[in-house]
Formats: C-alpha cells, structure tokens, sequence
C-alpha cells in the first residue's frame, strides 16, 4: 500500500496527460449510464464513484483542459486502465492508519474495559472516518434534490430571487431540461455492461480457445469491445448506422469520435427558449478554466469547486456538463452557502432551515400515523410554567411512542480531511444533541408525570400503556456516512436504547415503504434493538435487507454486516417508479417479495381495535417467519370451516417457537355459536392453560363466533410474567372471574354482501355464508 499523497501526484500527473478529457469521459459514461432493468446487478466495486471522479474533475480544472487527441488508442486505453489502477491505490491508501493502529493495538495488553469506549477510540477518530465519509454512497437520489428544494427554501425565495436572480421553479426546470439533452444524446451509445458481463466474456473465451493462451485473447478483445459501444461517433455523418464497422475506422473517423465523445456532454444557451434566464443558472453553477483555478483542493476533504459549480464553460455558447447527479447535488446545497455568507441573512437562514426541517419531518410522519397521532412542536413540562424540553415530532401508536428530533447540521469541509476536533463537534451538533434530547423525552413519557402540550397550547393525553419510547433523530442535511459515525462515535449508556438517525432522505424512502404506522414503527423498533447486531454503510442497505428478509438476528451468527446489494435492491425498484421509467417486473425483488393476503387482512382486524396493547400483538405477529405466519392465518380459516360444516367448537394452539425471544404462543378458539361473552371467557381460561403449560412469555388469543364474517371477533393477550404455580385450577377460576392479567377485546364490523366471505371460500359472502341473512 502506497500513502496517499503518492497517489494523488501520480493521479496529477496521469490527469495532465494528452488527451486525458476523452478518457474521463468514457469512464464518466460508462460508469453512470445504466441500464435501469439490471441495477440490482452492477457491479459498484469495478466503477468509480460520483465522489472518485469529482476528484478528478476537481484536479483536471486546475489547469486548461488539453483538448488533443491521445497519440494512439492503445494510449487512451492504457490511460483508462491506468485511472482505475490508482483510484483502487488511493482507497487502499485509507488502509494505511489502520493497519498501523491495529499493529500498536496487538502489541498492548489487553484488559477488560469498556467495548464501546474502545470502539469510540479505534474506529472514531479522523484518521479512521476519512475513508467511509468518502468512500460512502450518494446518500440522495438525483431527483429528490430537486423534490426537496422548493420546500427547504420556502422561506428565502425572496432573497434568493433579489440577490441570486435563483427562481426555484425555473432552475429545477432547467435542470431536468439539462438532463434530458444529455440522455437524447446518450442514446448514440451501445452499452453492453462489460463490467458485469467480463466473468461470462472471459469463459466464453476459455471455451473458444482451450488450447491457445486465452488471457492473451481477453486482452486483445476487451479493448476492442469497448471502443465498439461507441461505434456510432465514428461516424458522423453515416445515415445507416445498423452496418457500422471498426475495420472503416481512418484518421477522420479519429477525430470525430473525439469530437462526439465531448459533444456527449454538450449543452448550448440556445438550447433553452429565450423566456428563460438561463444566463443566470450559468453564473451561479459555471466555471471557466483559468489560471489557479480551485487550487485550495489537495486531497480529499478539500473545498471542491466542481461540487459548487459542476458546468464547465467552453466558449460563450456551449458548456460541458460531466456528471447531472453534481448538478442537481449543486442545486440543493448552494443556496445555503450564499445566504451565510451575507451577514445580513445569516441568522434569518439558520431559523428558516431549522424551521422548515421540522415542517418537512412531520409532514413525511403524519402521511404514516395520521393527524391524530402525530404531534408537532411538542412542550413538555413536569413544573407549571416550566419546559422541561420538547419533541419536534410525536408519534404515538398504541403502547408505544416515538420522539423526533430534526437537526439541519452539515458535515464540515474540515471534517471531511479527517479533523478530529471538528468531527466530534459537527456530530454532537447533528446527532448526540438530538439523541440526548430524545432521552429526556423518553423518559418523561415513560415516567407518566409531565404534561404535554401541542403547537396549539392543548394538552395531549397519552396513554398510561405507553411502555416503550423510540428515539428517532433527523438531519435535513446529506450527512456521509451517517449509519456509521452512529455506530462508532455516539456516546450512549449501556442500558440506554439506541436512536435511530437518519437524512431526510432516508426518511422519504422509509415512509414510501413502510407507509403503514405498524410496519413503519416495527423497522424502527427491529433497527435500534438490533445495532450492535447489523451493520451496514447507509440506510438504504437495512431498508433493503428488511423489505427482502427482515431484520432478525440468524441463528447461530454473533452480527452480520449488510452488503451494499442490498441497497441496489431498493434502487431497482425505487429510481424507475420515481423517475417515470417503464421497466419490467424481472429481477425487482421488492415489488415481488412475500405477500399474504390473509395475513393482510387479519392484521387490518387488529389494527381496527383501538387498544394499546394490539401494537404489542402485531410486532409480535410480525416476529414470526414467512411460513409461520402462513400456518397461522392456514389454521385460523381451516378451523372456522370446520365450526361452519360440524357446528362445533373447535380450538388450536401454536406454541412458541423456543429459536425466538420472547417465547410467545397464540391460541385459536371458533365458537359454534354468537355468545361473545362466552368466547371471551372460554378463551382467556384456553390462554391462560396454554401459557403455564407452555411456559411461555406471552400469549396471544383470537376467537371467532360462528356467523362472523371476521376472521377474528375477540383478542386476549397475556405478558404476564409466568410462575410455577401448583394450582393451575385456581388460576383458571381468577381468569375467568377477570381478576387476572388475561383479557379479551370484542371486536365489532359489519360485513358488505359483495365483500369477501371470510370462512376462506374465495365466495363473496352473500353467496356463502351469508347468502341464508
């Protein structure tokens, strides 16, 4: 491994090179244009990253571009190869500090100490974070830059707009308008995903040449194959493109695939209709190369002009525009640098950014838990008179509850070079306050002694069954590698819960998914119970992993580290939904994953009930496997047929599955009649006997009367904590005299005649069991 000072005046040098521009715009192209269909199938390790070639912008605009053609092609090959050779140097670079600390730390003796004191010492330090803040995913789709602007900028339009001549809608405008030039012009390329493609491409040409030197014949072909993608260009003026080949290529077909090659990434003023004040959009996002130009940018970390300004002007009509993704990046986060700059507006900025975070936070939870549920700017206060603290956003579900707190803190440039310092400051300020804040939140609702007070002075009533309190922080910012400084930077107790933290990106994605508050709060409670257990880089990749697989600890692992496949997963199914793409179902795993309408429909009974204790029922139903649950909802149907056909009661229980904590059971009973109160009491004894047998944790009841059109028509539930006890009669007679911890809920709803018979028949019930009604 090379240091990385190395590696960069070796990248320096390489970029100067003649013609260097073409090859950065072959791995530009390459590595950015996909094909939408294969996402989920890309191989992130062999491209280089929006971050990586930014790096190389960043170095190439420091000097005039050189616009002359390599001397040969194997040139610009080798270049191309060359590129990718150092930029893996420069990752393996980052490697360096910790081998070294790993040395020192083999070398010490080893004491019982504080594990996550220790982690915090390792893994937490600047010379540690350089690499995942760098190395980290976008953090942002494209067009979720430009869905946030209006509503990040609400409040300063008007300044915007008098001192930056930046009209949001018209910017957002061009700025798709810029993207769809680009992708026109894309089209003249033939993409054949050689990255993913070089295993199958190198057998092929095993089975072809078994005799003959076959890494000798790969090297031959692969450039080839990849100046073929490009064919088109070639040939400018060629009218029938369908029989272009390499072997016409001449001194001229040179020149125009340069020429096309640059033209890939053209955009001219005239392109725009004169309504529009594109001149404008240029002066805040353009640079023209000069003399000095973004010299403060050394290394990594450094203030990079490219990522402020990403157009690079050519002459007074045409701009070249390497990467959208920077562009749109550039939209969202400039504004906010040139409104702290004016001294004037500095401090109006900061209370209209911590303002509008909170508007946009609640605005994403209230589409998940409803008005009633969801709370905004929330006083809490155990003295008359007196805040103790407030909650930006309050969720409450049942018998649990959870308290956001949205923070608008960037990563620093500093931060970014590996400043220790300025790394546990801009963390304290975008997580450790929010979390900190959250525990004193938490324990105010658990300790059921303070009063709690909404945006509108009235009191919110919680309920006295609240008995678990989530910690959700929220940054408006883009915050690299966020999952991770979690994990190794945040100072918590051990017997305190850990947070959640997420970018409000993140939270777009989660309320998309998980748009039901059941679903949505049981990630979040699987996400902070299992912390230590999962780890991933981003937020995307446990999303993606709980949507195919669920969070859930695999027997017989101590922890498991999520790839970062699993976060292509969501972007398979999420970027072409959003971006408008018409693509086929093949290879989305999300849209095809495991379903069960029955289940489905027994959970949408139980969500109806309006008891504290049915969000206890639901995570522990959504504890169970796939299959269990199958078995479940499988039974519950077979059983009802059963009553309807016999006319006799019938009952099943499912212990608890002794590979999962807590142990919980469930019990069915369906009644041959319509006595509610003796399903109910029938029940709670079944559950109660059941549970001692059984030795269980909890137990879960569903009862069902005989001409019900529900699945279930009454619930117990039971978390006692169990005991032996020699007189399991007597515990009967306490249930079934309602003194015990057992109880049922009935549960009431008229069936619709053309709905769905719920004895599982697949009959609309008037031609089923309700047909005689």
């Amino acid at each position: 491994m090379r240091k990385t000072e190395i590696v960069i005046k070796d990248l320096k040098s390489l970029i100067s090179s003649k013609g260097y521009i073409y090859v950065l715009c072959m791995i530009i192209f390459e590595d950015f244009h996909i094909n939408p269909e294969k996402i989920q199938e890309l191989n992130l390790i062999k491209r280089l990253s929006h971050k990586e070639v930014s790096l190389l912008l960043g170095f190439l605009i420091q000097s005039q571009i050189n616009f002359a053609p390599p001397d040969s092609w194997q040139d610009l090959i080798q270049m191309k190869q060359k590129t990718y050779e150092l930029m893996e140097g420069l990752h393996q670079s980052f490697m360096i500090p910790f081998v070294e600390k790993m040395q020192k730390n083999l070398e010490k003796k080893h004491e019982k100490k504080d594990l996550m004191k220790e982690q915090k010492e390792f893994f937490g330090k600047g010379d540690m974070l350089t690499e995942p803040i760098f190395y980290s995913g976008t953090g942002a789709y494209d067009f979720q830059y430009l869905d946030f602007l209006e509503r990040k900028y609400k409040y300063d339009k008007k300044w915007l707009s008098e001192k930056k001549n930046f009209d949001i809608e018209q910017t957002k405008n061009i700025a798709i308008q810029i993207k769809n030039i680009l992708q026109e012009k894309s089209k003249k390329v033939r993409l054949y995903d050689i990255k993913e493609r070089l295993p199958q491409i190198t057998e092929d040409i095993k089975k072809k040449n078994l005799n003959e030197d076959w890494e000798k014949h790969k090297k031959e072909l692969l450039p080839m194959l990849e100046l073929y993608q490009y064919v088109e260009l070639f040939f400018e003026d060629v009218t029938d493109k369908k029989n272009l080949s390499m072997d016409e290529i001449g001194e001229d077909e040179w020149k125009s695939f340069y020429k096309e090659l640059i033209e890939l990434f053209v955009i001219k003023k005239s392109d725009f209709d004169s309504d529009v004040d594109i001149q404008s959009f240029l002066n805040n996002f353009s640079i023209s190369i000069k003399k000095g130009l973004n010299s403060q940018f050394k290394t990594i970390g450094n203030y990079n002009l490219i990522n402020s300004h990403p157009v690079i002007k050519l002459d007074e009509e045409k701009y070249f525009v390497p990467i959208t993704f920077l562009l749109f990046e550039a939209i969202y986060e400039s504004p906010f640098y040139w409104m702290i700059k004016n001294k004037e507006y500095e401090d109006q900025a900061g209370n209209n950014r911590g303002r509008v975070g909170e508007e946009i936070a609640y605005a994403f939870l209230l589409k998940v838990f409803g008005e009633n549920k969801t709370f905004k700017s929330v006083k809490i206060a155990t003295k008359k008179g007196k805040d103790d603290t407030d909650v930006d956003v309050l969720c409450i579900l049942g018998s649990k509850a959870l308290c956001v707190q949205v923070k608008s803190k960037k990563l620093t440039t500093l931060s970014r070079t590996g400043n220790d310092e300025q790394l546990q400051k801009d963390f304290q300020e975008a997580v450790q306050d929010a979390y900190e804040q959250g525990l004193v939140s938490r324990s105010k609702i658990l300790e059921k002694n303070a009063k709690f007070i909404d945006e509108n002075g009235n009191e919110i009533k919680l309920s006295e069954e609240i008995d678990e309190v989530y910690i959700m922080g929220i940054t408006t910012e883009n915050y690299p590698s966020l999952a991770h400084q979690v994990h190794v930077m945040l100072d918590k107790k051990d017997n305190d819960p850990f947070p959640i933290i997420l970018t409000i990106f993140d939270l777009d994605l989660l309320t998309y998914y998980l748009n039901d508050p059941y679903d949505f709060l049981y990630y979040i409670r699987q996400r902070t119970s299992l912390m230590d257990y999962f780890k991933a880089d981003e937020e995307m990749s446990f999303l993606g992993y709980h949507l195919k697989q669920k969070l859930w600890k695999i027997p017989k692992v101590d922890g498991c580290l999520i790839a970062t496949q699993f976060a292509q997963l969501v972007d398979r199914n999420y970027y072409p939904l959003k971006a408008g793409l018409e693509v086929s179902g093949d290879g989305d795993t999300i849209k095809n994953r495991w379903k069960n309408e029955d289940f489905d429909r027994l959970c949408n009974q139980l969500k109806n009930i309006d008891q504290a204790k049915i969000t206890d029922i639901i995570f522990h139903l959504l504890d169970w496997s796939g299959n269990a649950r199958k078995n479940l909802v499988d039974l519950i149907i077979k059983t009802k047929q059963k009553t309807l056909s016999d006319g006799k009661t019938h009952n099943f229980s499912m212990p608890p599955d002794d590979s999962y904590s807590p142990r919980v059971g469930v019990t069915y009973s369906s009644l041959n009649s319509d006595n509610a109160e003796e399903l109910g009491k029938n029940l709670l004894t079944l559950c109660q006997v059941r549970k001692y047998k059984n030795k269980g944790d909890v137990w879960i009841g569903f009862g069902s009367l005989k001409n019900s059109y529900n699945m279930i028509d009454i619930v117990a539930f039971n978390d006692q904590k169990w005991e032996y006890n020699e007189e399991l009669e007597k515990m009967s007679k306490i249930i079934l005299e309602g003194k015990g911890h057992g109880r049922y809920i009935r549960i009431e709803k008229k069936i619709g005649r053309n709905e769905k018979c719920p004895c599982g028949s697949g009959l609309k019930y008037k031609k089923c069991c309700g047909k005689n009604k």
